[in-house]
């Protein structure tokens, strides 16, 4: 059938989210060490930075790794941080402590959050194409905070519809918030494809689906146990190199 949509994945597709230069757990790090200033200027007892800070980035993976096995609401932003807080020894924190937390390590984060390049180029030629354009995003932040990200690097005008993991508590890799999202473009899985910079959540959770699974290729080839390949259906060196594969499929 006809390729009729395309969505995609948000950090590392559309918006960077790690510094220039630096990777996920430099990400992390920087918005535990809003998170460090926060609770140190309230005058609690802390390990030392930079043990803390390692300390955060082993135990953000660790949920990352093993999202299956925890409860949708220890997988919210509030509630890793209260978690996180606890780790370094601090408990009893009031909700507006913990609202404060939050809004320091989103705003250390999104200090350096830029577009990948081609990207709103990319999303207008979709749309100039006619297809329907989408976002599904795992995230432990409330979509809006996100949202604003995408305001300002002026994507969203061209998404006709976003869903953020954490607000509908549904997660790739499993097809239920796939399904969100091509129940609300009006798509049949075989005419949308899926882009992402994960093989794993991105492209096999895509495929799962019913979906075409695109992969922007990366240096690290991240799979859990047990998954010795997964084989997209294109993989894109950069962002625009979707365009070509898109006219193949539509011309199918």
């Amino acid at each position: 059938m006809s390729l009729r949509g395309v969505i995609f994945d948000m950090g590392g597709t559309l918006l960077h989210y790690r510094p220039p230069g630096g990777g996920w757990d430099d990400m992390e790090k920087l918005g535990a060490a809003g998170v460090y200033g926060v609770l140190r200027d309230l005058g609690h007892t802390l390990p030392p930075e930079v043990d803390a800070l390692n300390t955060a980035w082993d135990f953000m993976l660790d949920i990352w790794r093993n999202l299956d096995g925890h409860a949708m609401q220890d997988l919210k932003l509030h509630r890793i941080l209260t978690r996180l807080a606890a780790h370094w020894g601090v408990n009893g924190l009031t909700t507006e402590q913990v609202d404060n937390l939050a809004l320091a390590y989103t705003t250390a984060i999104q200090a350096g959050v830029r577009p990948l390049d081609g990207a709103e180029d990319t999303l207008r030629a979709l749309r100039e194409r006619g297809l329907r354009v989408g976002l599904i995003s795992n995230t432990h932040w409330p979509g809006e905070i996100h949202q604003r990200d995408l305001d300002r690097h002026s994507l969203t005008p061209h998404l006709e519809y976003q869903v953020f993991s954490a607000d509908v508590e549904a997660w790739k890799p499993h097809a239920e918030i796939f399904h969100l999202a091509l129940d609300a473009l009006e798509l049949q899985p075989e005419e949308a494809a899926y882009v992402g910079d994960s093989l794993y959540f991105d492209v096999w959770g895509a495929q799962q689906a019913g979906i075409r699974g695109v992969w922007i290729e990366q240096p690290r080839r991240f799979l859990p146990e047990g998954f010795d390949e997964v084989t997209p259906d294109a993989t894109l060196p950069t962002l625009p190199d979707l365009i070509a594969h898109v006219d193949r499929w539509r011309s199918a």
